[in-house]
């Protein structure tokens, strides 16, 4: 028998401690359940059914809360996904205000538009699957899955042709480079490269926002990442890199392999200020992250991390503005904020593939946050 099923066996006996039977009556709250009084014996089966159904599996995943619901608490998030937050300090759980909003918002999907070195733009989302465009000698295609890629089919010198690729809120997209490396670009992104490696004696390209990056090996041409404040350089690596404008700090997260970062960082002397180059080097599991001019080095939840490109949110211990500045992003929203900040951090795994109700509701059932949506606004306040 499955943990969760014990555990609402608890609850129906009434063995269940308060804490057991908060936790059943938001995970019963999220679900599609109408109340079944009025109903005949196959409408209660049917019921019934809808709730075995949706019965989390015995998966355990680590959650930071305080540990007296930890354990129980993740056999939930498994199954919720969308529909369950925890506030990380706060135990009190009741009833969940209605959250007042005009319209739903749908989620983000693949999309970008793609500038040419002569200027022209292409939106990708009313291209065909097939060639685009060719430029000195690279086949630029769009492949079944809305990917963007590059193929040299002659070798030409001369001058180097510069591409850029962005997603606008609420897109995101693939893009195969010249020389093979995958990248994967987030919502409001930019990655701006040339069109062919072959006469460059680094591989260098610009981002502004979020990418993840899978670099081909080629020891004689190191792989180098400009965004603001920093650059990165590798060989051969998975790596991840978030430098949105609107973000105070850069996160340079490392999945596989070793990576340089190099920054400027500042110290003082009897003449002032002194900028210098430096640089760190991350292992697998590590990260960087860099504001202004200092930078520090921890361990990485990979799994929040990377969340994005596997189509989750994953939020641990957040304030609500950063997780409002994520959210913003992948459904093209504008945030407005009423009255003071509401305070706190949240925990929570969100499918960003559900509409934004559905995230805003579970944050909402924390009762430290109140939403309401007009449009593409979302008000925010306490």
């Amino acid at each position: 028998m499955k943990e969760s099923e014990k555990l609402l066996k608890r609850y129906i006996s009434g063995e269940a401690d308060p804490l057991e039977q908060t936790i059943v009556e938001k995970w019963y709250a999220a679900l599609n359940v109408q109340d079944t009084s009025g109903f005949n014996d196959a409408q209660k089966q049917q019921q019934l059914e809808l709730i075995k159904q949706n019965l989390p599996g015995p998966m355990i995943r680590k959650v930071k809360l305080w540990p007296r619901i930890a354990i129980v608490a993740a056999l939930f998030i498994a199954v919720l996904g969308a529909s369950l937050f925890y506030f990380s300090n706060q135990p009190d759980r009741t009833a969940v205000k209605t959250i007042s909003y005009a319209n739903d918002i749908a989620p983000g999907k693949e999309g970008a538009t793609l500038t040419l070195a002569n200027g022209e733009k292409i939106s990708i989302n009313n291209t065909i699957t097939g060639d685009i465009a060719r430029q000195g000698g690279v086949k630029i295609s769009k492949a079944a899955d809305g990917s963007i890629l590059y193929e040299i089919r002659e070798s030409r010198s001369g001058q180097v042709e510069y591409n850029s690729l962005s997603t606008a809120r609420g897109q995101r997209t693939r893009l195969r480079l010249p020389d093979g490396s995958l990248v994967f670009l987030n919502a409001g992104s930019s990655l701006r490269y040339p069109t062919s490696f072959t006469a460059l004696k680094n591989r260098q390209v610009d981002l502004e926002g979020e990418a993840f990056f899978q670099i081909e090996k080629d020891e004689a041409h190191p792989f180098i990442v400009k965004t603001k404040g920093q650059h990165v350089t590798v060989l051969g690596t998975h790596f991840n890199i978030k430098a949105y404008k609107e973000e105070a700090n850069v996160i340079t997260t490392l999945l596989e392999g070793s990576v340089r970062v190099n920054f400027q960082a500042a110290t003082w002397n009897d003449n002032g200020k002194v900028i210098y180059e430096d640089e760190i080097v991350l292992s697998p599991g590590q990260e960087s992250l860099l504001q202004g001019e200092s930078i520090s080095i921890a361990k990485a939840n990979l799994e929040e991390n990377m969340a994005w490109k596997e189509g989750d949110f994953i939020f641990t211990e957040k304030g609500i503005e950063s997780i409002m500045r994520d959210i913003a992003r992948w459904y093209n929203i504008q945030i407005v904020y009423e009255g003071s900040i509401p305070t706190g951090t949240f925990s929570g795994n969100v499918s960003r593939s559900k509409n934004i109700s559905q995230i805003l509701r579970a944050l909402e059932s924390t009762k430290l946050v109140h939403f309401k949506v007009e449009g593409r606004k979302v008000y925010v306040s306490k």
